[in-house]
């Protein structure tokens, strides 16, 4: 979302916790040479509850208080989300929660004690310069496949590596296998098995920078892996409902999260849906996969209606060859993105346990998924496609 170059007299609105709090509102009023700022109560989870609906630009002005740093920055993106900068303020001095808070969208943080000339200076920073639209800092893509066998968790595999290693783009990134039952990223990627991740499922809100750490498998300084590897887990179905919580968490510390989500998962947790930036669907040429993808598209809609969705036709199963305008006839959409097959280069990839971006960086299949990663890292925000009918009559059929 494109912001406009700050200034100290744009309308600000504060929200604090704490008598300290105010006190920096009320300093920053007199010294601003502005408007008054409107002071509401509640903190950043209070400005995060009302942006949404009433800010429109502007300046924010909030602190942290006792809030978990995890839910304090996804009450900052949420708010950067709305079109204001912000500007947070907290005890917490350490450069962990400094670049946490920026990170989630703030244009600055500041420590108390708080000099309001420091504010100040930040709304009166020229921004001419960098007049692109800002993208969201915080990027949680799902992929998922209108059938199996199309290719999603290879998919998956190869968008986080490309994340993690795009020169001159590396994104710390985490790669987060959905199938609590039967995952097999891990097995894939010839790792060992996260134990940390039920862990994570089952209490959410101890999810911080430390324990991500500890738990997860860092395969390299950029790439960070949860997965089940393969093991099946009795209380997968009640452990799903922490991935709603958890992705959040896992955006303060990793700008980029891909989970590799069966497509079960996508229609039993709606909630967790809503907290994603992207979902890449992933279709074969052939009519079962454009009926599937059609009704998955449909309950889209219903359930995550804001949800960017991009659907991508993969090679790796014919099916009846349908071609990319044949189902961009059928989505309503042009279907961008191709993943064509290479079977060599995926053999000696899964023999050696590796993506196929680090194996064979330049083959068409990594080539093709270079360019579906420069279109969800970009800002636009294209809504689901309606649906046209003429193919899917035969599916019907």
């Amino acid at each position: 979302m494109a912001q406009a170059t700050p200034s100290p007299t744009d309308p600000v609105t504060a929200y604090v916790c704490t008598e300290q709090g105010a006190d920096v509102v009320r300093a920053f009023a007199a010294n601003s040479g502005g408007a008054e700022p409107v002071l509401h109560g509640g903190g950043v989870s209070g400005a995060a509850r009302l942006c949404g609906a009433d800010q429109r630009g502007g300046t924010v002005l909030t602190e942290i208080g006792n809030l978990p740093l995890p839910m304090a920055c996804e009450s900052v993106t949420e708010i950067h989300r709305s079109g204001a900068r912000v500007i947070v303020f907290g005890l917490q001095d350490d450069i962990g929660t400094y670049r946490a808070i920026r990170q989630a969208g703030a244009l600055e943080y500041f420590a108390y004690p708080v000099d309001v000339a420091d504010i100040i200076r930040v709304l009166s920073e020229e921004t001419a310069n960098d007049p692109e639209p800002v993208s969201d800092p915080a990027l949680r893509i799902a992929v998922t496949g209108s059938n199996g066998g199309v290719g999603a968790s290879l998919l998956a595999q190869n968008l986080a590596w490309i994340s993690a290693t795009a020169r001159g783009g590396e994104r710390a990134t985490a790669l987060v296998d959905g199938d609590l039952a039967f995952g097999s990223v891990a097995c894939d990627l010839n790792r060992d098995t996260t134990p940390g991740f039920r862990e994570a499922l089952a209490a959410p809100d101890r999810v911080d920078e430390t324990f991500l750490k500890a738990t997860m498998d860092r395969i390299t300084p950029n790439f960070s892996l949860y997965s089940g590897h393969g093991r099946a887990v009795p209380d997968a179905d009640a452990l799903e409902g922490g991935l709603t919580r958890l992705l959040p968490r896992l955006s303060a510390s990793f700008p980029t999260t891909v989970l590799d989500a069966p497509r079960a998962l996508i229609l039993r947790r709606p909630d967790m849906v809503r907290q994603l930036h992207a979902l890449v669907l992933v279709v074969p040429g052939g009519y079962g996969g454009i009926h599937a993808a059609s009704r998955l598209m449909a309950r889209l809609r219903e359930d995550a209606p804001d949800l960017r969705v991009i659907p991508v036709l993969s090679e790796l199963r014919k099916d009846a060859g349908l071609l990319r305008k044949e189902l961009a006839q059928a989505f309503g959409t042009e279907i961008a993105h191709i993943l064509p097959r290479d079977d060599k280069a995926m053999l000696r990839a899964h023999r050696a346990g590796r993506p196929l971006a680090q194996h064979a960086p330049r083959s068409g299949y990594v080539r093709a998924v270079s360019g579906l990663w420069s279109a969800l890292s970009s800002p636009s925000t294209p809504a689901v496609a309606k649906q046209r009918r003429g193919l899917l009559r035969r599916a019907r059929a």
